[in-house]
């Protein structure tokens, strides 16, 4: 044993004295190591938002409201965001019908409170109320519902369709981050509204936090003068001299794509994902900055 192990250490020694010569690709990596151990490091730069609750409303039926807000909800989704799309508690859910609910039973959660319908690998939560017959409608607690609803996602859109008249989606705007409004083309009807009836309570409280959007509008409209009529319809409500400002526009999508969607159960975007860009300027609104 003692042999052996004088053996070994003889031959360690006569190695250990040997130059030892690397090869060419030895070499070569070598090399590479020291280059990128002495290069900078630079920190990854992860794409961050912060939590937040969109309410999304329509000034009158029809504008888009849903079509805008389901879409988006879709596009930060894909993007790997976690998402909640709901509606206002006691409406008769418009997504059951448009998105063709008990065809798509089977991908919903079946440990939840609400019907959730899953999309975009799951990071898209759909809460969907299925307009069952004699069911009764408790009475909801909004900003409990709300802090339930914030907690499973980090971008929550309430789409509250044109309903902001009522006490429960004052009480939604009231609490919500942001604000969008949107409306469309029919000018005659957005004026009428203006001149016809009073600004809601929320109107002027939630300044800053406001948003509009034009649906439906053609590069000829946005070039045009009519988005500074537009835009002084918009601040007739205002009590402040301040002018309202458009912030995102959609352009009139082909309408055959958006009847084929809906035939499919589907939204715009989950059939013709290319139409993602148009719908940026409102992503980006999300994310902090503007286009």
């Amino acid at each position: 044993m003692l042999d052996q192990m004088s053996r070994f250490v003889s031959r360690f020694r006569e190695l250990e004295q040997q130059e030892y010569t690397q090869t060419r690709e030895e070499e070569r990596q070598w090399n590479l190591l020291k280059i990128k151990l002495a290069a900078p490091q630079v920190e990854e730069q992860h794409q961050t938002i912060n939590r937040k609750c969109i309410a999304v409303t329509s000034l009158y039926e029809q504008a888009g409201a849903s079509f805008v807000a389901g879409n988006v909800a879709y596009s930060l989704a894909s993007q790997g965001i976690p998402v909640t799309l709901c509606e206002m508690p006691g409406s008769a859910s418009y997504y059951y019908f448009s998105l063709d609910f008990e065809r798509r039973a089977k991908t919903s959660m079946k440990h939840s409170s609400a019907a959730v319908l899953l999309m975009q690998d799951n990071y898209l939560r759909i809460q969907i109320k299925p307009p069952y017959l004699h069911h009764h409608t408790p009475q909801i607690d909004i900003a409990d519902w709300l802090l339930r609803t914030n907690k499973e996602s980090s971008v929550v859109v309430i789409d509250l369709s044109s309903r902001w008249r009522e006490a429960e989606a004052t009480r939604i705007l009231d609490f919500a981050d942001e604000i969008w409004v949107i409306f469309d083309t029919d000018f005659a009807r957005l004026t009428r509204l203006f001149l016809m009836e009073s600004a809601p309570p929320w109107w002027n409280l939630a300044g800053h936090k406001m948003m509009w959007v034009a649906n439906k509008w053609n590069d000829r409209l946005s070039r045009s003068g009519m988005k500074k009529k537009v835009e002084g319809t918009l601040s007739l409500w205002n009590t402040e001299a301040n002018c309202a400002t458009i912030h995102a526009v959609l352009p009139q999508f082909d309408g055959e794509k958006i009847s084929l969607a809906q035939a499919k159960g589907s939204l715009l975007l989950e059939r013709y994902p290319e139409e993602e860009t148009c719908f940026h300027p409102l992503v980006n609104a999300c994310k902090g900055r503007m286009l």
